[in-house]
């Protein structure tokens, strides 16, 4: 919108500085003007060793306007017409290989650290405490209770207040962390050696942190756009206008996929697919004042629509305790992510009402949003849009994801408002704080 709002006012600045002029009643047309690219094709080497290298090809590239017609009346409007810019892309591939970071290895650094970070930080506290201790008693302390009665720590308070780990003390040698029978997943162990201050025993010290040879490929099957436009500037002696009417507009992406494959083992391989993305927006309207400097919208409708996305892990991140149990929560196979639409619809009018309309669908959450709401155009963020009459129905589809937002339920002492196995919430007010209703 920053950008747009810019774009318009620097037309406006030309429209000021042309108003003053005289000029007599003229026209201008032009038919087509394309850029045009047929089988493109770039292939480079990056390295010495051509290990790193890359290729591009275009089987066809087309970007243009089909009809431009511009009219000025009498020194106080210009009239123009635009059909477009219209693009048309079809088979883009990209394939590069590059050495780099084993990435696979990062991230499953980052989720096994997650999982030990109750403990580490509770070796944070232990070190300090038991300095103070050792500083007060010259001794160390034989236990975690003697650091808890000479109140050196508080095990009503995080971390020592999670009860799935369990903290021993063998000083001056380590202090050692548990996981109890409280923790329902895999049993850990960790330790702080004391004399050099390491924690040992990390499942991420074995995760090697050598570089990898990636080869990535980019894919995009077609790509359409199409744009019609009237555009009328108003040049009356005090002051400067422009109204901006967009007929319709339209965006399309079909067959767009990205893998990522590790050493050329394709058994590895990441794969993120999109079979559909549109976007339409049609009898847009809205005018720009030199005295106000941004677009006040009068009427517009659009919608934005994903569909059959998929998201393939591979094994070495599937077989990860954490995103293990996430795809046994949403009842995923094979480390295969399905969504299969994706849509927000939307319709404004009056220069002041609107009625949205969202779905998200997959496998396991389904998700639809319905309402309205009305917003102050005069002003240049969302803060003055208020809902009314919206709803939004949750209906968790896998248990696991029923089980997650139960749980979420007991932990926030909330209920739910249900129909049968759908979560029905009522939303009123401003987007930015709205009152739920259904939120018990």
């Amino acid at each position: 919108m920053k950008i747009l709002t810019k774009c318009i006012f620097i037309v406006l600045i030309i429209s000021q500085s042309i108003k003053s002029q005289n000029y007599i009643d003229a026209t201008a047309s032009l038919e087509q003007l394309y850029f045009q690219l047929n089988k493109f094709k770039i292939a480079t080497n990056i390295s010495k060793d051509s290990l790193e290298n890359a290729q591009l090809s275009i089987q066809s590239l087309k970007f243009g306007f089909d009809d431009i017609a511009v009219k000025n009346i009498n020194d106080e409007s210009i009239g123009i017409v635009i059909n477009g810019p219209g693009l048309l892309l079809d088979h883009f591939e990209l394939i590069t290989n590059y050495k780099l970071a084993n990435f696979y290895n990062l991230i499953l650094t980052d989720l096994s650290d997650k999982r030990y970070e109750t403990p580490m930080d509770a070796f944070e506290v232990l070190e300090k405490a038991t300095e103070a201790y050792f500083k007060k008693n010259e001794k160390y302390p034989k236990n975690y209770n003697d650091l808890v009665i000479e109140s050196l720590i508080r095990p009503d308070k995080y971390p020592f207040s999670n009860n799935e780990w369990n903290y021993t003390m063998s000083l001056p040698i380590s202090i050692d962390a548990r996981t109890t029978s409280s923790h329902k997943k895999q049993e850990k162990y960790i330790s702080l050696n004391w004399e050099t201050k390491k924690i040992t025993n990390k499942e991420s010290d074995n995760f090697p942190k050598d570089s990898t040879n990636w080869s990535f490929t980019f894919n995009i099957n077609e790509i359409k756009q199409s744009l019609l436009s009237d555009i009328n500037i108003g040049l009356s002696p005090k002051s400067s206008s422009i109204e901006y009417f967009q007929k319709y507009g339209k965006f399309t992406l079909k067959g767009l996929s990205v893998t990522a494959i590790p050493n050329n083992d394709i058994f590895e391989q990441t794969n993120f697919k999109i079979n559909d993305i549109s976007l339409n927006i049609n009898n847009l309207f809205f005018q720009v004042l030199d005295t106000e400097g941004y677009p006040n919208f009068q009427n517009g409708s659009g919608d934005f629509s994903i569909k059959n996305l998929e998201f393939k892990i591979p094994p070495s991140i599937t077989n990860d305790e954490t995103i293990n149990f996430l795809m046994l929560e949403l009842g995923a196979r094979n480390g295969l992510l399905r969504i299969r639409r994706a849509d927000f619809n939307f319709r404004f009018y009056d220069n002041e009402f609107g009625i949205i309309e969202a779905l998200f669908d997959s496998p396991f959450l389904k998700i639809n949003i319905s309402g309205q709401f009305s917003f102050d155009t005069r002003k240049k963020d969302f803060s003055s849009l208020d809902l009314f009459d919206t709803e939004i129905r949750i209906n968790p589809i896998s248990y696991g994801v029923r089980d997650i937002i139960r749980e979420w339920e007991i932990e926030n002492d909330k209920n739910l408002n249900r129909e049968g196995p759908v979560i029905v919430l009522k939303l009123t007010g401003p987007v930015n704080k709205p009152t739920i209703i259904g939120l018990d």
